[in-house]
């Protein structure tokens, strides 16, 4: 299905990024790899050309809006546009909101949210003259149910969730689909990729603290989410959720809202 279909990934150096460049690569796709880590992309990109998928690396900073439109530029003229468009590239920020900086909260928002919104700006509008295409941004569980200790990275997978809610509808006309991917613990470096790549002017004296042990649900491989989210791709899914435990709790939150509707309005 993926043959002659090119593929854009940001964050696709490592993690779920790099988890569904495999995979569309094993099913034919040209794969476009786009991250900030020049070294480690220049790795993957090696190791998957290796393995005999058609791919590209392009070193993308996705909070630059002239660094997304540079690799649209790119994929335009050299490969004839982008067909899928995976807006993955993310990073997390943990801690009591009390103790969140607007360092933390320019970082987190300008990756997790303005990352999504300049790959969308870059992307769609050619996809849309093509009528045809498939997006899927990256958001998290933490996108639909609030945590403690999530407020800031809660606040930008919210965000992303209800772009793509919104998009998704106004885009289905033109032929464009989109899907929102809400995993729970996945195994990817995102805690040490957050540190290791945060600008030097947007680092606290203090390090915040990693709550990921605390959070519901098993750990589940970047390959088994990979293969979800291209499932959904051929499906035009408009949720991407990777564990059993979501339904519990994602049930318990619609019992809450429809009962706060209940006592307003029933």
């Amino acid at each position: 299905m993926f043959e002659n279909q090119t593929a854009v990934i940001t964050g696709g150096a490592s993690g779920i990024g790099l988890g569904i460049g495999k995979e569309l690569g094993r099913r034919g796709a040209r794969v476009v790899l786009a991250d900030l880590d020049r070294n480690t992309l220049a790795q993957k990109v090696g190791e998957l050309s290796e393995a005999g998928i058609e791919v590209l690396g392009h070193p993308t900073d996705v909070t630059d809006k002239g660094s997304v439109a540079e690799l649209a530029g790119m994929v335009e003229a050299d490969l004839g546009g982008c067909d899928l468009l995976f807006n993955n590239a993310g990073v997390a920020v943990f801690g009591p909101f009390v103790e969140a900086t607007d360092a933390d909260w320019e970082f987190t928002m300008g990756v997790n949210f303005w990352g999504v919104l300049n790959g969308l700006q870059a992307f769609v509008p050619a996809m849309i003259n093509r009528g045809s295409g498939h997006v899927v941004n990256t958001a998290s569980m933490s996108g639909l149910v609030g945590m403690e200790n999530l407020s800031v990275y809660c606040a930008s997978k919210f965000a992303v969730v209800g772009l793509s809610e919104s998009l998704r509808r106004e885009l289905a006309p033109s032929g464009v689909g989109v899907s929102v991917l809400c995993p729970m613990v996945v195994d990817t470096p995102i805690s040490e990729n957050s540190v290791r790549m945060r600008p030097a002017d947007l680092v606290n004296d203090v390090a915040s603290p990693d709550v990921t042990a605390n959070l519901v649900g098993g750990v589940i491989s970047v390959e088994q989410v990979a293969a979800l989210v291209v499932e959904a791709v051929i499906n035009n899914d408009p949720y991407i959720l990777t564990h059993p435990d979501q339904a519990p709790i994602l049930g318990r939150r619609s019992s809450r809202l429809a009962e706060a509707a209940d006592r307003v309005f029933g």
